[in-house]
């Protein structure tokens, strides 16, 4: 009985142990105070009421794009999300204008991008910002480089924002606002669209809307940027039947594509990605050609099924 009970202490003082007890912790808090000028007793105080939690660490073994079906996922395009962006698009349809003018996005992809991610800013993130960066950072492995350059542009978007740092809410990723932006594209890409001198995502639609219209836009290492003459996405068949096809972001020559398109005549004379949305399927397939516009979505989440809801929800909006 004893055993037990002091096996139970000494693993929930494990399991609830202080980021402080950490010596990568400790490193992290050098090197922002040198590199940042950032005062220690501050960040030691910021990392006093950080927590690991697990159930973010399970989130991302288990993210909703790799365990559920195209069918399941594409179910989030539905009647309520189509509604609701009508009434988002008609309320800030002087900022989608501008966002168009300004972008060349068109007003139903930033819609449906902001749908999706969270609800129309109805549902924007319960976790603390300050715990799933710092469990990822810290206690996720596989991902420890990215997100720790993640919290390290939090401090600095909050320090730069007027942030209270541990009362930012978000995704178990560490995603925030109308279009859930991690940290560095929020202090590189979000805007103040409205003019009200704030670059505000959090709350301000307007400021998302143009935010996201600048993230679709701007040039990534010359591939990323809206293409304002380009299409978004076409049907496809496979060109070898019975083969495994899968999604590739990678933007190529049509004919390298494992897929054509089977309509009239199109004059593909860029690059362009493949979607597959059944590779496992041998019963079911579903292509897709997508172009720089397409390959701009996915660089907003990497995901085929993503990139596609968003596509599919941008053509309700518009019909």
């Amino acid at each position: 009985m004893k055993y037990s009970f002091f096996l139970c202490i000494f693993f929930c003082s494990y399991l609830y142990s202080s980021y402080l007890d950490r010596d990568e912790v400790h490193e992290f808090i050098d090197f922002m105070a040198d590199e940042h000028n950032f005062d220690k007793s501050y960040l030691v105080e910021i990392f006093s009421k950080a927590e690991k939690q697990q159930n973010i660490i399970d989130s991302m073994n288990k993210p909703a794009e790799k365990v559920v079906s195209w069918d399941q996922y594409k179910s989030r395009v539905s009647f309520f999300r189509i509604q609701s962006g009508k009434v988002f698009l008609n309320t800030y349809a002087r900022w989608f204008d501008k966002a168009e003018k300004d972008f060349g996005v068109p007003r139903e992809i930033i819609a449906a991008i902001i749908g999706l991610e969270t609800n129309y800013g109805g549902y924007k993130g319960k976790i603390r910002v300050i715990d799933a960066l710092s469990t990822a950072a810290f206690d996720y492995p596989r991902r420890r480089p990215f997100f720790k350059k993640q919290l390290e542009e939090f401090f600095l978007l909050s320090r730069e924002e007027n942030f209270e740092i541990t009362s930012v809410r978000g995704s178990y990723a560490g995603a925030m606002g109308f279009a859930q932006f991690m940290p560095d594209n929020y202090r590189k890409l979000a805007l103040d669209f409205d003019g009200d001198g704030k670059r505000d995502i959090m709350n301000n639609a307007a400021d998302a809307i143009g935010s996201v219209a600048n993230f679709l836009s701007s040039e990534d290492g010359n591939k990323r940027g809206w293409d304002r003459e380009g299409f978004i996405a076409l049907p496809a068949e496979a060109k070898r039947k019975k083969k495994t096809i899968k999604s590739s972001f990678k933007l190529v020559p049509y004919n390298e594509l494992e897929i054509f398109y089977d309509g009239n005549n199109y004059d593909f004379i860029k690059e362009y990605i493949q979607i597959s949305l059944f590779p496992k399927n041998e019963e079911r397939d579903e292509f897709w050609i997508g172009d720089k516009n397409l390959y701009a979505i996915t660089r907003y989440n990497p995901s085929s099924k993503y990139a596609m809801s968003v596509f599919l929800l941008s053509e309700e909006l518009k019909n």
